[in-house]
């Protein structure tokens, strides 16, 4: 836990100096407010019992407009981005808890007149307050294994413009909680839900310049990251002498927090203004891989070591990085070589999938966050990630 505060911290430090780096010339504050009414899905076999899935959420944000002044205003659509904070109630399923997220926002315009707009819209941050699985306490919904969760929106919608400050909207969005596998069990949950917002602008709206794209300076760049986080692991299903009920679940769902860390080189080259392709390679430790459970002669789970020497795994990767001004949003599938697979129910793929987020504070230094998965959506572990650029050059 203490990982994600700080992560908080030097994420709102980084948009802060982000205001000083990358000047905007005249920008508009704004604020809104927002309901939204929508079911939850029924992506687990608890929440595939509850015949009522509906809720409702308020929310409350404050951005920056941005005015068209720089290049990657227009290539955005005159984007907007700054913060917010959204409630949820369950309604008929109060007992999963009342949770609230603190997030970022970034969104911009698909289509713009004089008199409305077309929009999209991302949020991302950190939910609290849900009501954790726990067996002692007699609650069973695996939804959720720990108090907290990452908080994902993606969103499109439509504005009316209400005079000079006004805006309301109508949207759908699209949202997903889920802990990464900082503790287990891991189910998730997916949300979709019409949207109603007003926003207000404190100056009156301007439009984007109608100027035309400019032409830009192609780069390629070599970072180098090293990366670290925590797993939680647990037993699976039963050894062979054993049955079902010889499994102690209170200890199954204690497990152990395995570490995970590792170095990585990645190469980018641009190809267009807003996307580069590249390639990595890395070598890191898994701590979860060189570990195993087992019951032992009475039946009781626990852990032991895998091999003689601890194993370390070489992966490789390719990359695709969305660059917006210093933020950076990459998709890496990667596959990891000489990879054993010893016992199919505690080893994961040799092929991974890490989404991960990235800022440039200064001029080359990095941090970041991701999250690695398998089998395109069983969360892995959360990698909180630090890094530095040896090269930002020009392609010849």
């Amino acid at each position: 836990m203490k990982q994600i505060y700080l992560y908080i911290l030097l994420f709102v430090s980084g948009f802060y100096n982000s205001q000083n780096l990358d000047t905007i010339s005249r920008s508009n504050l704004q604020t809104s407010v927002s309901m939204q009414f929508g079911k939850f899905l029924g992506t687990n076999d608890y929440l595939k019992t509850l015949t009522h899935r509906e809720f409702i959420g308020a929310s409350a944000e404050l951005t920056v407009q941005t005015d068209g002044s720089q290049e990657w205003h227009r290539r955005f659509g005159r984007p907007y981005y700054g913060g917010g904070i959204v409630a949820f109630n369950y309604l008929k399923n109060s007992d999963m808890g009342s949770p609230f997220a603190v997030y970022g926002t970034f969104g911009g315009t698909i289509k713009e007149t004089p008199a409305h707009s077309w929009n999209y819209e991302t949020s991302g941050g950190f939910a609290f307050n849900w009501t954790p699985y726990d067996i002692k306490k007699g609650y069973l919904n695996q939804t959720f294994g720990s108090s907290v969760s990452i908080y994902i929106n993606f969103g499109v919608n439509y504005k009316y413009y209400l005079g000079k400050h006004f805006d309301l909207g109508l949207g759908l969005n699209f949202n997903h909680f889920s802990n990464g596998a900082l503790k287990l069990p891991n189910k998730g949950m997916n949300t979709f839900s019409p949207k109603l917002s007003l926003t207000y602008h404190f100056d009156e709206r301007e439009f984007a310049p109608k100027d035309s794209l400019s032409a830009f300076d192609k780069y390629s760049t070599l970072d180098v990251n090293v990366f670290g986080g925590v797993r939680h692991s647990i037993f699976y299903g039963k050894d062979p002498g054993f049955e079902d009920f010889d499994v102690d679940m209170i200890r199954k769902f204690e497990g152990k927090y395995h570490q995970n860390w590792g170095i990585e080189t990645v190469y980018h080259r641009q190809v267009t203004y807003k996307s580069s392709l590249g390639l990595g390679i890395g070598l890191m430790y898994d701590e979860d891989y060189n570990n195993k459970f087992y019951q032992d002669e009475n039946g009781v789970i626990q852990s032991t070591k895998r091999f003689q020497r601890e194993q370390l795994l070489l992966n490789i990767f390719p990359s695709y990085r969305l660059s917006i001004s210093r933020f950076a949003i990459q998709i890496q599938p990667g596959f990891y070589i000489f990879k054993k697979t010893i016992d199919r129910r505690y080893d994961k793929t040799f092929f991974y999938q890490r989404v991960g987020f990235q800022y440039t504070v200064g001029k080359n230094f990095l941090i970041g966050i991701g999250l690695r998965s398998f089998k395109f959506h069983k969360a892995d572990y959360i990698e909180w990630r630090l890094g530095y650029r040896i090269f930002n050059k020009k392609n010849s």
